[in-house]
């Protein structure tokens, strides 16, 4: 930087003016049209977004669970709707620790929510992905460490299966006023031993009748959007084994 453009800066500062923002950029963060439902579930999934505090979402792989929540949340977010967007994922089937890869938070905990950033950068490029991680507005948040932080604006946790009823308690204590949280998982590839947290929820919703902020999204294959490929595997391995595809059995 030359001389006169550091006192340049000295002396915008020293007169308090503001920086301007070029009409190029402007457009640049405006938002893109909102995402369009392809079936009945993606519908549903949408609907919950957009009216209800909690939401969870049962599914196997490629009916867009992801995309749709992901593309709900990065628009909230650039809409100014949402200042933070916590993305998490439970750290059970990697030796319940991420202290073993080499690296900080981000290289240590960046390729299990790949899923969840593909589509932030996706949508509004890698820039606006940068920019909020270096804010502190987009926050990559292993699970364990979410149940003691504030909730104030989207939380996704991928792989919810993977969490214990417990833990999900302590998760719902913590969402303010201005927080929601979506829950992702398939429940048939859940690698806890015994009763995950997403069928305790369940339960404890229907228990106290909580259906009033939270909801819960049931998928199948017939729900799959991916390709005619993932759906011929996913209902042949669904015929080849005893899946528990349901919140209710």
């Amino acid at each position: 930087m030359t001389i006169e453009r550091k006192r340049n800066r000295r002396n915008k500062k020293q007169n308090q003016e503001q920086r301007v923002i070029k009409d190029k950029f402007q457009e640049e963060r405006k938002t893109l049209p909102p995402v369009q439902a392809k079936n009945d579930f993606q519908k549903k999934v949408l609907s919950a977004l957009a009216t209800k505090k909690v939401v969870v979402i049962n599914s196997c792989a490629g009916t867009g669970k992801s995309f749709m929540t992901m593309s709900e949340a990065i628009d909230s977010y650039m809409k100014g709707e949402s200042d933070r967007l916590f993305l998490c994922r439970p750290a059970v089937g990697m030796g319940n620790t991420l202290g073993l890869l080499k690296g900080d938070i981000r290289q240590k905990y960046e390729p299990y929510l790949a899923p969840l950033i593909e589509v932030i950068k996706a949508r509004y490029g890698h820039g606006v992905y940068e920019t909020g991680l270096r804010s502190g507005e987009i926050i990559l948040q292993p699970f364990e460490y979410l149940r003691g932080m504030n909730i104030d604006g989207w939380a996704v946790v991928d792989e919810a299966q993977c969490c214990t009823g417990k833990e999900l308690y302590s998760v719902l204590t913590r969402i303010t006023d201005t927080g929601k949280l979506v829950l992702l998982g398939d429940r048939t590839q859940s690698d806890l031993k015994g009763k995950d947290g997403m069928t305790w929820l369940k339960n404890f919703v229907d228990r106290h009748n909580l259906h009033d902020t939270i909801e819960f999204i049931e998928g199948d294959s017939d729900d799959i959007v991916r390709s005619d490929f993932v759906k011929d595997v996913v209902k042949a391995m669904e015929s080849d084994s005893d899946f528990v595809t349901r919140f209710d059995q």
